[in-house]
Order: structure tokens, then C-alpha cells, then sequence
């Protein structure tokens, strides 16, 4: 059975999960929208343009609320789970280097631990 799970760093942060804490008192309208489309991804229920290959099995959960874009990066596991590893909010179309380079370290980091 497909589940969300969110990556904990080993200093005990969860990226996604403070960036929806924080969300949910500053734009709970953003927020709301965000948690729907990741009840979407568990059901595979997005469009084509929801979801982005990035590289290195990684993906980005694309979100748009005015002129708000969020990503959502995650990868997937054989047993159907989806593991969201960090956030941002995109303002140009090309993403960061270090952005990439994080968002790898922290999948690395997971597979290590599990």
C-alpha cells in the first residue's frame, strides 16, 4: 500500500513537514492546496504537468497557487512508498545546483538508512 513518508535529517529536521507547519499559519490557502496534491500523488491522480522527472528516479511535485510555485521533491520506493525529501519555492525555471546536490545528498542519506 502506497504511504507518504518524510525524510528526517540526522539533526532530527523534516524539511516538508516544517515547510507545511510554517505554511499552514502563513498561507493556509497554499497549504491546503499543497496536502491535496500529495492525497493526489498517493491515488496517481495528477496531470502530466503536476509532476516533473528531475533526474536520478527524483521527481518534483509541482504546485501553483497565484503566483506562489512550490516544488515538492520526492522519489519512490519498490514497495509503493513516496519519500518527500525537501521544498521550494521556484522563482526562475532553471533549478539551483545546490538545490540538486541537497535534494541528492538527502535521498543518498535515506537509502543509507533504511
Amino acid at each position: 500500500m502506497k504511504q507518504i513518508i518524510f525524510y528526517q535529517k540526522q539533526n532530527g529536521k523534516v524539511p516538508v513537514k516544517e515547510f507545511l507547519n510554517e505554511l499552514a499559519i502563513k498561507n493556509p490557502d497554499l497549504n491546503a492546496k499543497i496536502l491535496q496534491k500529495i492525497d493526489l500523488l498517493l491515488l496517481d491522480r495528477l496531470w502530466k504537468d503536476e509532476v516533473k522527472y528531475i533526474w536520478d528516479k527524483i521527481y518534483e511535485l509541482r504546485i501553483k497557487q497565484s503566483s506562489n510555485i512550490s516544488r515538492i521533491f520526492y522519489f519512490t520506493i519498490q514497495n509503493g512508498e513516496i519519500v518527500l525529501l525537501d521544498w521550494i519555492i521556484k522563482k526562475s525555471q532553471k533549478l539551483d545546483n545546490l538545490v540538486i546536490k541537497r535534494i541528492k545528498n538527502y535521498k543518498d542519506d535515506y537509502l543509507k538508512s533504511i
